[in-house]
């Protein structure tokens, strides 16, 4: 373990991909990845394109996000009851299905909204299951001291598929059209498929507990209430999702109100916060495994909240876009590494037997985040977007100081 903390920098951000299994399972999610956020980019402009109502847009984006909150729970109890890696490649081979399915009816010329909203329900449905497995699998890929690295890996594959995915879409469709960015995706599907038969099948660690689902469903929530390590990590994620993610939907008020820098000014915005998460899981990457993790995570969190009230005095009063930006990098930097250091800890704490249904409660936390948005633009509203993003900061503050000063197992936690 020793020899694994030294070495170069560069050596140690990278070394869970010198495990082989891990490599072709980070290779393949690259490629589902990549292929999920180009689905989402060619639904949302396909259907635009195709109807002109932005209300069928929302529809659609509906028929995607609902399946999520309902089939969540149950896809992780599926998790704890299944063979990870079969799970991971039927729903490859099911996104590939969809994605030529749909390049078919384009082609023929039959291709109505109706079926991108079906496409977005079935990708809805899977989704649950998947995501789960996915980050599952990858203590039972990597031995112990690796998944903080791994799980910082995995989060970089997020963070760069979100912001190179759409960049490489647009251009694909415009240059070959819809129907063969569709083609692209279903190969882009296969190709993942091909990189996960690498990987060894990995079977559920603990006894089938005989239950009906709902009943396994409920034991979780039973295990989460006893495992008081499981509980805080998951509180501090359900906060942060609630209270800080949602800023990148309130970005276009601060283009708009405080820059005034329009449309170019938005796009500039988001991707340095794109670039600054993808420094954060990178930085996570690199760290050492030290024994203060629990410290680092909550003190991360309160650094979280100063940074984002730095960003709404800047656009408040100063209104100088450059300093603007630099802020929104530190911003998008230090929530990222804070959530993928949360991420890595839930993986190594939790008792295998759980793990699926752990991993899908806080996918359950990322559907609702549209929830937190709704009091950030109320707030916006009345008394604009630098007071709205003040006060939740200001919250974010005042919940991590409490659980640093009356939680001894948040601080004493490896």
């Amino acid at each position: 373990m020793e020899a694994d903390q030294s070495g170069p920098w560069l050596q140690r951000t990278f070394r869970s991909l010198g495990n082989t299994e891990f490599r072709f399972l980070w290779t393949g999610s690259l490629l589902a990845m990549g292929a999920m956020q180009m689905m989402a980019f060619a639904q949302g402009f396909y259907v635009y394109d195709l109807t002109g109502d932005p209300k069928l847009l929302g529809v659609v984006t509906a028929a995607n996000g609902v399946p999520g909150l309902a089939l969540s729970l149950f896809g992780g109890v599926f998790v704890d009851r299944w063979e990870k890696r079969g799970i991971i490649q039927v729903s490859q081979i099911l996104f590939a299905i969809m994605a030529m399915s749909i390049a078919a009816l384009i082609y023929t010329d039959v291709i109505h909204w109706t079926h991108l909203m079906v496409a977005a329900f079935i990708q809805g449905c899977i989704m649950p299951f998947m995501m789960p497995a996915r980050q599952a699998i990858v203590p039972q890929v990597v031995p112990r001291h690796l998944i903080m690295n791994a799980a910082a890996l995995s989060a970089l594959v997020m963070s760069v598929t979100t912001m190179a995915a759409p960049a490489i879409a647009g251009p694909l469709a415009g240059w070959l059209g819809m129907a063969m960015l569709y083609v692209f995706i279903g190969c882009m599907n296969i190709a993942s498929f091909a990189f996960t038969t690498q990987v060894k099948k990995h079977y559920p660690e603990g006894e089938k507990s005989g239950r009906s689902p709902v009943g396994d469903i409920v034991l979780g929530f039973q295990y989460i209430r006893r495992d008081m390590v499981i509980m805080l990590l998951l509180i501090m994620g359900i906060v942060q999702v609630m209270m800080m993610a949602p800023i990148r939907f309130v970005m276009p008020l601060f283009a708009r109100d405080n820059f005034s820098v329009e449309e170019a000014g938005l796009g500039f915005m988001l991707a340095i916060l794109g670039l600054g998460s993808m420094g954060g899981a990178i930085a996570v990457a690199g760290m050492k495994k030290s024994g203060n993790r629990g410290r680092l995570l909550v003190g991360s969190a309160i650094v979280s909240g100063v940074t984002l009230l730095g960003f709404a005095a800047i656009a408040e009063f100063l209104q100088v876009f450059a300093l603007g930006l630099v802020m929104l990098a530190v911003v998008g930097l230090i929530q990222s590494a804070r959530m993928t250091l949360q991420a890595s800890l839930t993986l190594e704490y939790v008792d295998p037997t759980y793990r699926g249904r752990v991993m899908s409660i806080q996918g359950l936390m990322w559907g609702l985040m549209p929830i937190g948005v709704l009091p950030l633009t109320l707030i916006a509203d009345y008394w604009g977007a630098p007071a709205g993003l003040s006060i939740l900061a200001l919250a974010f503050i005042a919940i991590a100081t409490i659980v640093l000063i009356f939680s001894p197992t948040m601080r004493r936690l490896q």
